[in-house]
Parts: structure tokens; sequence; C-alpha cells
């Protein structure tokens, strides 16, 4: 059910406010409870800090922390303060008495990049937060990324990936060049993140023009965040992927085609950049008699996960299955690249050389199937036809 915010009937309504018996978002919650008067049972009430340079909320993201941090700075600059001689800061602040207390009062505190920075904002001095050392933090980069989409900077999103081949970056931006979410880019919002316990992985969800979800997974590789995935969905269903397919794979293998048809379908909105996803989508095309659908599926499986020895492979059996022998061989070639011991492709690679009368060659395969499966029966038989 996609709630809507009780308050401003904008964003996702992801928590229930126990102070007003309404469903809020996280931008409405923070309004609300930066008054520190919410119930002790709310699982999201501020406690009001005892000292202005340390907060300690619950939140779901860093932008919603970031936002609270921002509010609470806000309210407390509104206020007379021991610290600043009970005066008012935002009342003092245009002076040149006032802006020197202030400055010399906010200097002395240790405080993070982003504090600094909306005392900066607030009251126009300078606390020099671009001196403090901040790296960029997992949502940083989601955002850069989702802003590069927004202003249709496609070029720029390469670097936000993973490092994997330069054809498998291309064709993720290919891909999503083509979703109409991103096209339409105006707006997002970040409503939940979360990082690994070693913090050598991450996540964060997004709302997308207050309609779509996305959530992009991350590593942290060499002091630096990088997109390692993303799904078009709540993060939850990153870990139903594995379920999907197994799902898919059965109705397969009991020739539900039109069950394995919807369930493709429903997968592939929201795993869009899964290279499992389009394998499977081969195996479907070639289970229903369409070659060539199938052969660009393994393609674009092969695109997306250079490792996927499966989708290498049954390109070249359908290329085998053709009678396209050269391109065959260059396929079983590029499978065993990858695994040098998957035997079927050694065994196709002996069949098609004893078509082309080189025995020797042929016998060759058929023995490096054997040193790996004394049993594999095919290998066996063939073997015997080099010997007549």
């Amino acid at each position: 059910m996609d709630r809507r915010c009780s308050s401003c009937k904008t964003h996702k309504g992801k928590r229930y406010c126990l102070r007003n018996n309404k469903h809020l978002c996280w931008v409405c919650c923070n309004d609300t409870r930066v008054d520190y008067k919410c119930p002790k049972e709310c699982e999201y009430k501020a406690a009001n800090p005892k000292k202005i340079n340390q907060i300690n909320i619950k939140s779901d993201s860093l932008s919603e922390f970031n936002d609270f941090l921002d509010k609470f700075i806000l309210k407390l600059l509104a206020k007379e303060n021991p610290l600043f001689d009970n005066q008012i800061p935002l009342q003092i602040k245009d002076t040149l008495k006032g802006k020197e207390l202030l400055t010399e009062k906010l200097s002395s505190l240790k405080m993070n990049k982003m504090m600094a920075t909306i005392y900066e904002k607030h009251l126009n001095i300078n606390l020099n937060s671009k001196k403090i050392q901040a790296s960029k933090s997992f949502e940083d980069v989601g955002k850069d990324f989702l802003q590069n989409i927004g202003e249709l900077k496609w070029q720029n999103l390469s670097k936000y990936f993973v490092k994997k081949t330069e054809s498998t970056i291309e064709k993720y931006i290919e891909r999503l060049q083509k979703r109409k979410e991103l096209i339409s880019l105006e707006y997002f919002m970040f409503l939940a993140s979360g990082t690994s316990k070693n913090g050598s992985e991450a996540f964060s969800s997004a709302e997308i023009n207050y309609k779509y979800d996305i959530s992009i997974i991350f590593k942290h590789i060499n002091d630096e965040w990088l997109i390692d995935d993303l799904i078009f969905g709540e993060i939850n269903l990153i870990y139903s992927e594995t379920d999907t397919i197994k799902h898919i794979a059965y109705a397969l293998s009991k020739a539900e085609y039109d069950r394995a048809l919807q369930l493709l379908t429903q997968a592939e909105e929201i795993y869009y950049l899964s290279p499992d996803i389009q394998y499977y989508w081969g195996l479907y095309h070639s289970l229903t008699g369409d070659v060539d659908k199938a052969l660009n599926c393994f393609n674009e499986a092969s695109v997306l996960d250079s490792t996927l020895v499966e989708a290498f492979y049954n390109q070249a059996f359908i290329y085998h299955s053709a009678n396209m022998l050269d391109k065959a061989k260059e396929f079983y070639q590029k499978t065993l690249d990858i695994d040098e011991k998957y035997i079927n492709a050694l065994n196709n690679l002996g069949t098609i050389c004893l078509h082309e009368q080189n025995k020797k060659e042929a016998r060759r395969y058929f023995q490096m199937c054997l040193g790996i499966n004394p049993n594999f029966n095919f290998a066996v038989e063939n073997l015997k036809k080099t010997e007549e």
C-alpha cells in the first residue's frame, strides 16, 4: 500500500506518529520532533542534547539526519543561549560585534563538516568548514548520481560504478536511458539508508518524482563509495531476486511458459540491470522457439556480466545448432576462457572438430572431458567415433 504522509500529502508516510496519530514522512516527522515534545514511547523521539554540537537521534537516512540538524540549529539560533552570552544569535549576526562573538564561540566547538556548514549558512559567518576533512558518504554519491541523471548528463555516470568492463558500464547506461522514471527525473528524496556491520557495503533507497522507488547498493573500495547495483523498488526486494529466479527456473522446467513470462516481466521491472534475468529471458525464448530473441538476451546477459559463463555457452550452442560453426567455436572458447573445465563446451568443440575431420583435435577435447569426468557418456561415445 502506497500510504502518503498525512501532513504534507506528498511524500510516503513511512512511520506512525504516536503524538498526532498519523502516518508521517521523515520531513514532517522532523518538523514535529524538533521541539522535543514527542512521547517517550516513540522510537523516533528526539532527546534534547546537552551540547549543541552533539546531536544523537534515530534517523533512517543521512538526508533525514541532516534535515533534522538544520531544523535543530535554526531553532537553537532563534533563542537566547548561555554560549552566546544569553543573546539571540539570529538577532546579533548582522552586527560586527555579534558576528565576532558567534564566530569565536562556535569555532571553539568540535563539529563535523555538515554542522559547521549549517551554522555558516544561517549566520553568514566563516567557520572554515571547507577545511574540515570529510570524504563523500555513500548517500552523497547516490545524490550526485541521481542529480546527473536528472540533468541528463548520462556521460558522467560511468565514474560512479564499481569498476567493471567498459562494455558492461556502457550497457548499464544504455539501459538506464530507457527507463521512463529516469528520463523524466525532476525530484528525488532518500527515504532510508544503512551500512553493513563491517562498513564495506551500504544502501540507499530514494523516492523518485513522488511516485517511484529506486534502491542503490554501494561498495566501499579504496576509500570511496561506488555503486555496485541498483533496483527499481524498495531495498527489501534486493534479497528477493534469488527466490524470483528460482520460481522462473521452476516454471520453465515445467514448461509453464505463461507463468514464466509473467514472472520475467515483473522481475525485469525491478532487477533491471540483472544479467541473470536477461539469461532467463534467453532460456524462455529458446524454449518457446524465438531463437533471435534468445540470442539477443544471452548477449545482453553476457555484456552485463562478462563472467556469466552460461550466457556465453548458450550463445555458442545457438550458433552451433544453426551450423554457424566459426561463431560457435568463438563462443565455446569464450566459455572456456571463463571456466576451462566447462565440460559441455569442451565436448561440443570436439564434435565440431570431428565434423571438420580434425580427429586429432577432436580426440584431445574428448579426452579433456574424460579427465574432468570419466563417466561423461557423450565424450565416451564421441571418442569412439574418432577411432572408427
